[in-house]
């Protein structure tokens, strides 16, 4: 049980980062996708919302329901190469920092300690 709570309590942590590293670059006031949107099949919703609103709206949000609700957090994670992908156009630096608290946010999901 405290290793579950440890794991949740990290992973907040880590969302915290991801957000002020989103605001740092740039990309966390973005447009709320639509309802449509949101029932996207494809990986990170590409083909109808930008890569910000699904690390938003999609990514976030399903991280915060399982930290309300003390749910299991999935056990791999992989999302830093997209973020270095779809934010290549952004200042390098403030990319950096987004991308490296992704790649914190990838260790941990895929090795709790």
């Amino acid at each position: 049980m405290k290793k579950a709570f440890s794991a949740h309590h990290t992973l907040a942590d880590l969302l915290i980062d991801l957000q002020m590293a989103m605001q740092a670059c740039g990309v966390w006031d973005c447009e709320t996708p639509t309802p449509q949107a949101l029932q996207s099949q494809e990986p990170f919703c590409i083909d109808t919302m930008l890569f910000e609103q699904w690390l938003k709206f999609v990514m976030i949000e399903r991280f915060r329901v399982l930290l309300e609700t003390g749910g299991a957090l999935p056990t791999r994670c992989h999302i830093s190469p997209m973020a270095e992908e779809a934010f290549k156009d952004k200042p390098q630096e403030s990319v950096a920092a987004l991308v490296r608290c992704l790649d914190l946010i990838d260790q941990h999901l895929s090795n709790p300690s």
